[in-house]
Protein backbone atom coordinates (compact mmCIF):
# COMPACT_ATOMS: atom_id res chain seq x y z
CA UNK A 1 0.00 0.00 0.00
CA UNK A 2 2.83 2.54 0.95
CA UNK A 3 4.52 1.55 -2.44
CA UNK A 4 1.29 2.22 -4.31
CA UNK A 5 1.18 6.06 -2.41
CA UNK A 6 4.78 6.38 -2.79
CA UNK A 7 4.76 5.30 -6.73
CA UNK A 8 1.41 7.70 -7.02
CA UNK A 9 2.97 10.54 -5.22
CA UNK A 10 5.93 10.92 -7.27
CA UNK A 11 4.09 10.25 -10.52
CA UNK A 12 2.08 13.24 -9.54
CA UNK A 13 5.05 15.46 -9.02
CA UNK A 14 7.07 14.42 -12.32
CA UNK A 15 3.63 15.22 -13.88
CA UNK A 16 3.72 18.76 -12.10
CA UNK A 17 7.16 19.64 -13.39
CA UNK A 18 7.04 18.28 -17.02
CA UNK A 19 3.43 20.99 -17.09
CA UNK A 20 5.25 23.67 -15.24
CA UNK A 21 8.67 23.58 -17.00
CA UNK A 22 6.61 23.60 -20.43
CA UNK A 23 5.73 26.96 -19.77
CA UNK A 24 8.13 30.19 -19.65
CA UNK A 25 5.55 33.33 -18.93
CA UNK A 26 3.52 33.46 -15.53
CA UNK A 27 1.08 34.41 -18.32
CA UNK A 28 0.89 31.45 -19.84
CA UNK A 29 -2.31 29.10 -19.25
CA UNK A 30 -1.80 25.06 -18.09
CA UNK A 31 -4.11 22.58 -18.93
CA UNK A 32 -4.95 19.55 -17.98
CA UNK A 33 -3.17 17.48 -20.85
CA UNK A 34 -2.86 14.11 -19.66
CA UNK A 35 -6.78 12.87 -19.13
CA UNK A 36 -8.55 15.59 -21.15
CA UNK A 37 -6.55 15.80 -24.72
CA UNK A 38 -6.84 12.45 -25.59
CA UNK A 39 -9.36 11.23 -27.57
CA UNK A 40 -8.60 7.93 -29.43
CA UNK A 41 -5.84 5.76 -30.12
CA UNK A 42 -5.25 4.45 -33.46
CA UNK A 43 -2.80 2.31 -35.32
CA UNK A 44 -1.85 3.62 -39.22
CA UNK A 45 1.30 2.07 -40.40
CA UNK A 46 1.26 -0.59 -37.93
CA UNK A 47 2.02 2.03 -35.41
CA UNK A 48 0.08 3.52 -32.67
CA UNK A 49 -0.57 7.29 -32.98
CA UNK A 50 -2.99 9.33 -30.71
CA UNK A 51 -5.50 11.75 -32.40
CA UNK A 52 -6.07 14.72 -29.33
CA UNK A 53 -8.06 17.82 -29.26
CA UNK A 54 -6.05 20.84 -29.76
CA UNK A 55 -6.94 24.04 -27.90
CA UNK A 56 -7.25 27.96 -28.77
CA UNK A 57 -6.53 30.43 -26.75
CA UNK A 58 -6.75 34.06 -27.36
CA UNK A 59 -4.69 37.22 -25.70
CA UNK A 60 -6.15 40.43 -27.08
CA UNK A 61 -4.99 43.98 -26.43
CA UNK A 62 -1.29 45.25 -27.66
CA UNK A 63 0.04 41.80 -28.20
CA UNK A 64 -3.02 40.35 -29.71
CA UNK A 65 -2.51 36.61 -30.47
CA UNK A 66 -4.37 33.31 -31.23
CA UNK A 67 -2.39 29.76 -29.75
CA UNK A 68 -2.64 26.26 -29.88
CA UNK A 69 -1.53 23.37 -27.51
CA UNK A 70 -2.22 19.87 -28.43
CA UNK A 71 -0.77 17.36 -25.80
CA UNK A 72 2.61 19.49 -24.23
CA UNK A 73 3.01 20.64 -27.86
CA UNK A 74 2.71 24.48 -28.82
CA UNK A 75 2.00 26.81 -26.06
CA UNK A 76 -1.39 28.40 -24.61
CA UNK A 77 -0.88 31.66 -23.72
CA UNK A 78 -4.51 34.07 -22.59
CA UNK A 79 -7.49 32.60 -22.03
CA UNK A 80 -8.95 29.53 -23.01
CA UNK A 81 -11.39 29.33 -26.44
CA UNK A 82 -11.93 25.85 -26.66
CA UNK A 83 -10.87 22.99 -28.87
CA UNK A 84 -11.97 23.56 -32.31
CA UNK A 85 -10.31 20.67 -33.81
CA UNK A 86 -7.96 17.02 -33.32
CA UNK A 87 -4.39 16.34 -34.31
CA UNK A 88 -2.60 13.41 -34.49
CA UNK A 89 0.13 12.92 -32.90
CA UNK A 90 3.42 10.16 -32.99
CA UNK A 91 7.06 9.26 -31.84
CA UNK A 92 9.19 11.75 -32.76
CA UNK A 93 12.18 9.24 -33.11
CA UNK A 94 9.74 7.53 -36.56
CA UNK A 95 8.67 9.22 -39.62
CA UNK A 96 4.95 10.97 -39.08
CA UNK A 97 2.48 8.34 -40.63
CA UNK A 98 1.99 7.71 -44.66
CA UNK A 99 -0.64 10.45 -45.81
CA UNK A 100 0.65 13.16 -43.56
CA UNK A 101 3.35 15.75 -42.04
CA UNK A 102 4.98 16.82 -39.50
CA UNK A 103 3.49 20.21 -38.05
CA UNK A 104 5.39 22.95 -36.35
CA UNK A 105 4.61 25.28 -33.80
CA UNK A 106 6.10 28.57 -33.78
CA UNK A 107 6.36 31.19 -31.32
CA UNK A 108 7.39 35.16 -32.11
CA UNK A 109 9.33 36.93 -30.48
CA UNK A 110 7.20 38.53 -27.75
CA UNK A 111 4.41 36.51 -28.17
CA UNK A 112 3.23 38.76 -30.94
CA UNK A 113 2.16 35.69 -33.03
CA UNK A 114 2.18 31.88 -33.14
CA UNK A 115 2.23 30.02 -36.86
CA UNK A 116 1.98 26.49 -37.03
CA UNK A 117 3.20 24.97 -40.75
CA UNK A 118 4.51 22.19 -42.27
CA UNK A 119 6.84 23.76 -44.66
CA UNK A 120 10.52 23.40 -43.06
CA UNK A 121 11.47 26.26 -45.18
CA UNK A 122 9.12 28.21 -43.37
CA UNK A 123 10.04 26.92 -40.26
CA UNK A 124 13.24 27.67 -40.69
CA UNK A 125 12.44 31.10 -41.95
CA UNK A 126 10.79 31.87 -38.55
CA UNK A 127 13.74 30.55 -36.43
CA UNK A 128 16.11 32.89 -38.05
CA UNK A 129 13.41 35.76 -37.13
CA UNK A 130 13.54 34.66 -33.42
CA UNK A 131 10.33 32.72 -33.13
CA UNK A 132 10.88 29.49 -30.63
CA UNK A 133 10.22 26.49 -31.83
CA UNK A 134 7.40 24.63 -30.00
CA UNK A 135 7.38 21.47 -32.06
CA UNK A 136 8.48 18.54 -30.39
CA UNK A 137 8.50 17.83 -26.46
CA UNK A 138 10.03 15.21 -24.53
CA UNK A 139 7.10 13.15 -22.88
CA UNK A 140 7.09 10.53 -19.96
CA UNK A 141 9.96 7.98 -19.84
CA UNK A 142 11.64 10.83 -22.45
CA UNK A 143 9.43 9.60 -25.49
CA UNK A 144 9.37 12.66 -27.76
CA UNK A 145 6.17 13.38 -29.20
CA UNK A 146 5.04 15.47 -32.10
CA UNK A 147 2.37 16.58 -34.09
CA UNK A 148 0.71 15.54 -37.55
CA UNK A 149 -1.76 16.69 -39.97
CA UNK A 150 -3.25 14.90 -42.65
CA UNK A 151 -2.71 15.92 -46.58
CA UNK A 152 -5.97 15.22 -47.95
CA UNK A 153 -9.20 14.75 -46.87
CA UNK A 154 -10.80 11.50 -45.42
CA UNK A 155 -13.64 10.12 -43.42
CA UNK A 156 -13.92 12.61 -40.10
CA UNK A 157 -11.41 15.10 -41.88
CA UNK A 158 -12.22 18.84 -42.64
CA UNK A 159 -9.25 21.50 -43.77
CA UNK A 160 -8.00 23.28 -41.69
CA UNK A 161 -7.69 27.14 -43.31
CA UNK A 162 -5.43 29.48 -42.35
CA UNK A 163 -5.51 33.40 -41.97
CA UNK A 164 -3.63 36.70 -40.68
CA UNK A 165 -4.78 39.41 -39.38
CA UNK A 166 -1.98 42.05 -40.83
CA UNK A 167 -3.47 44.95 -38.10
CA UNK A 168 -2.10 42.65 -35.32
CA UNK A 169 0.00 40.50 -36.89
CA UNK A 170 -2.16 37.59 -35.51
CA UNK A 171 -2.64 33.97 -37.43
CA UNK A 172 -6.03 32.61 -37.11
CA UNK A 173 -6.36 28.49 -37.64
CA UNK A 174 -9.78 27.70 -38.06
CA UNK A 175 -12.18 24.94 -39.75
CA UNK A 176 -14.65 27.33 -40.29
CA UNK A 177 -13.83 29.74 -43.36
CA UNK A 178 -16.43 32.23 -42.19
CA UNK A 179 -14.66 33.02 -39.20
CA UNK A 180 -11.75 33.91 -40.23
CA UNK A 181 -13.37 36.16 -42.65
CA UNK A 182 -15.94 37.73 -40.46
CA UNK A 183 -13.03 38.37 -37.98
CA UNK A 184 -11.48 40.67 -40.80
CA UNK A 185 -8.26 38.32 -41.40
CA UNK A 186 -6.87 37.80 -45.18
CA UNK A 187 -7.10 33.96 -46.18
CA UNK A 188 -4.09 32.47 -46.44
CA UNK A 189 -4.19 28.82 -48.00
CA UNK A 190 -5.54 25.46 -46.29
CA UNK A 191 -2.68 23.81 -43.82
CA UNK A 192 -3.87 20.62 -43.85
CA UNK A 193 -7.14 18.35 -42.67
CA UNK A 194 -7.93 17.56 -38.82
CA UNK A 195 -10.25 15.83 -37.20
CA UNK A 196 -13.36 18.01 -35.61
Amino acid sequence: MKATLKSSIAFTAILAVLTLTSCEKDELTLENTVSEDVNTTSEINGKANTISAVSRYYSGGPNTVHTYRVLNLGIGIGTYEGRPFKLGTYDYISAPPSGTKQLFFLLAPGNRDFVMTTSSAEKSNLLRRGFRDYSVRTLFGNIKKAAYIHNSGGSGRVKLYRFYGSSNTDHLYTTNYNEGVGAGYAYEGVVGYVYR
